[in-house]
């Protein structure tokens, strides 16, 4: 489970993750996004929490832990990225979770569909998140779509510990340079980076990929008063 820290807010019907960096702070833009007239669901931190669709039924299930073919288990929070990386190679492999209205389940990896990630929220019960906007200053006011590898990034910018944050720039850095996506050299070169920063950087890029993502720069956070939103 991924711990975030976030606001989220109910916005036409769809709950959103916001995030913002310094030098704006998260008391400002809580208050500036209730004079928005947004409603906070989650004040911050947030927890996160995966889940994937059943092939055959109309539920979600947020696993728990894997017990694989070979016989080794896989329990909470590694659990998600050992299915979203290994699922698919141990079609049989017995997985237990529960939907987010709290059934318990039992089922094997090849039940579920690994690609279509979801991203769920507690607030208090289990509520499917939608989008994720990050907050910056910018010399204008832009809204636009984010990569899933430049929203990733942002955020984990300010949640690992400074010195892996500044070897994910180099290597983020270095990634350009090469003229590649930053995840696939991370994937080379995982080992270097200690088990709980690995599960932050991972978890993060799965988030990007559940969720709708905007970038939405600023001169001034009060700008985002006025902001014209259609996210």
């Amino acid at each position: 489970m991924l711990r975030l820290p976030a606001f989220a807010t109910l916005r036409a019907g769809r709950i959103l993750l916001w995030g913002v960096a310094p030098p704006f702070s998260s008391e400002a833009l809580r208050g500036i996004l209730l004079r928005r007239g947004e409603e906070i669901l989650a004040p911050g931190p947030v927890e996160v929490a995966f889940a994937f669709p059943e092939w055959t039924q109309p539920r979600r299930v947020i696993p728990h832990q894997v017990r694989m073919e070979r016989g080794g288990v896989i329990r909470a929070p590694w659990v998600t990225l050992w299915l979203v990386r290994f699922g698919y190679e141990e079609p049989r492999a017995e997985l237990e979770g529960i939907t987010p209205e709290g059934e318990r389940v039992e089922l094997l990896a090849r039940d579920l569909d690994l690609d279509a990630v979801e991203a769920y929220i507690a607030v208090p019960t289990w509520q499917r998140c939608a989008g994720g906007v990050w907050v910056e200053a910018g010399p204008s006011l832009q809204i636009r779509l984010d990569s899933e590898e430049d929203w990733a990034a942002a955020w984990l910018e300010r949640m690992l510990p400074p010195p892996v944050a500044r070897a994910l720039e180099g290597l983020r850095q270095e990634a350009v340079r090469r003229g590649m996506p930053w995840p696939v050299l991370y994937r080379a070169r995982e080992n270097r980076f200690d088990g709980e920063s690995r599960r932050q950087i991972e978890e993060m890029l799965l988030l990007a990929r559940a969720l709708r993502r905007h970038r939405l720069t600023l001169p001034r956070l009060e700008a985002l008063t006025e902001a014209p939103l259609d996210l």
